[in-house]
């Protein structure tokens, strides 16, 4: 290992254990499966105490050491950059020694009697015990490497999902793990009204057989086609160690089972928006959101920056007719500024309707703070709309009108009985 990579891995593993102190307490569950207390390691984002309102993804990781660690750190550098949700992690105290909590039947593959307990526990015991006592949303994601990356295979037989996102690192792959994932009907998924993520990474100092292992899963998974079971793998074959590959593969399953969280990339808006129409652009917004919320469990509204990103459609395609519709959208969600009022003066104004154009962008321009550094910029508009009625033709007295189309539609007869009167 070069000395670059070791002192990259060391400042790596540093700030993970740092940013991972804050918030990580140890509690005792107890576990009628094994008769006995058994050690978990929880970090609870601060938030938790006095947000009333927020729920929290649930990320068991099945061990309560480096992986963990790393696992935590992670998490708090993508929610603070706004790329997932803040989340609750559980480390479990894993007998690794002889792997008798996440082991299998060498013959068969199946679960020992030890690990059908800690199956158990995980499932009926910790994930209750975790809802009875935190602020949890429905999103459960598992975590594991070697010999747990493999165990935590098993929970996808469950005829009910309990986990969305399973990131099975390097799993110690077995012909056995393969038969019984091949015989768990995968494609089921596809009739349940929810999204699961399945991440699964090796690495290039695995041996050649687990290596190929590997492969036979990645391509037997492939050709499923699930639309629900999204499938995600890295070899990492470009890393120099297994340090390394470790520490990315978590950054890397981050980006795949939080894919739907983060703002709107370029490659989504190239791929997804720009040949959209107003309508469909505003609706797939909407959409996204409601997807957030019913998949994580968070209560995220819109962001300005997606707002932004589906603007130029609105106001450029079609004259700005759905101009009034965003306007309309952002006023709901975000009914404290002042963009909203400000697409609907931008509509009437199109519309050249500019009484109404004023009465929208003076709301918008009342709802900015004086120290806002645009307001200033934003009373142009105002100003702009002041000078079009100013100089807007006035229309003739509608009495005078009246009296015109009177004298025009007179009958001939009338206007000749008027004649001889006079004479």
């Amino acid at each position: 290992m070069s000395m670059k990579n070791l002192l990259l891995i060391s400042i790596l593993f540093f700030n993970f254990c740092l940013f991972s102190q804050g918030g990580i307490s140890t509690k005792k569950v107890n576990s009628v499966e094994f008769n006995r207390d058994r050690t978990i390691k929880l970090y609870v984002p601060k938030e938790h105490e006095t947000d009333t309102i927020r729920k929290y993804p649930i990320a068991i990781v099945l061990d309560n050491d480096y992986l963990f660690d790393i696992y935590v750190g992670n998490s708090k550098i993508y929610a603070n950059a706004d790329l997932t949700p803040k989340q609750i992690v559980v480390g479990l105290d894993v007998d690794f020694r002889k792997n008798k909590d996440v082991s299998v039947v060498t013959k068969s593959g199946n679960l020992t009697d030890t690990s059908k307990k800690f199956y158990n526990y995980i499932k009926k015991e910790l994930i209750p015990y975790l809802e009875a006592n935190y602020k949890t949303s429905p999103y459960l994601t598992i975590v594991g490497d070697r010999d747990a990356g493999n165990f935590l295979l098993h929970f996808l037989k469950e005829q009910n999902p309990i986990f969305n996102a399973y990131v099975s690192i390097s799993p110690k792959l077995t012909e056995q793990t393969l038969r019984l994932v091949s015989n768990f009907d995968l494609k089921r998924l596809d009739e349940i009204d929810n999204q699961f993520y399945l991440y699964v990474s090796s690495n290039p100092y695995e041996k050649k057989e687990r290596r190929d292992l590997h492969e036979q899963l990645k391509k037997g998974l492939e050709t499923l086609e699930t639309e629900k079971l999204h499938i995600a793998f890295n070899d990492f074959k470009d890393e120099s160690d297994k340090p390394t590959a470790l520490v990315k593969a978590l950054p890397d399953a981050f980006s795949n089972i939080f894919g739907l969280y983060p703002r709107i990339s370029k490659q989504e808006y190239d791929e997804k928006i720009k040949d959209l129409d107003p309508l469909e652009a505003i609706k797939y917004l909407e959409s996204k959101y409601l997807d957030i919320e019913y998949l994580y469990g968070t209560n995220l509204n819109v962001r300005f920056e997606d707002i932004y990103a589906i603007e130029g459609i609105v106001i450029d395609k079609l004259d700005g007719d759905y101009l009034r519709v965003l306007g309309d959208f952002v006023m709901i969600k975000h009914p404290e500024s002042h963009l909203g009022e400000y697409y609907v003066g931008k509509y009437h104004e199109s519309g050249k309707d500019y009484e109404q154009a004023l009465f929208y962008y003076k709301e918008a321009y009342g709802k900015m703070e004086l120290s806002d550094p645009n307001a200033e910029a934003f009373y142009e508009n105002i100003i702009r709309v002041e000078a079009e009625l100013k100089n807007a033709p006035k229309e003739a007295p509608l009495e005078e009108e009246e009296e015109e189309n009177n004298d025009e539609e007179q009958p001939e007869e009338e206007q000749n009985d008027d004649d001889d009167e006079k004479l």
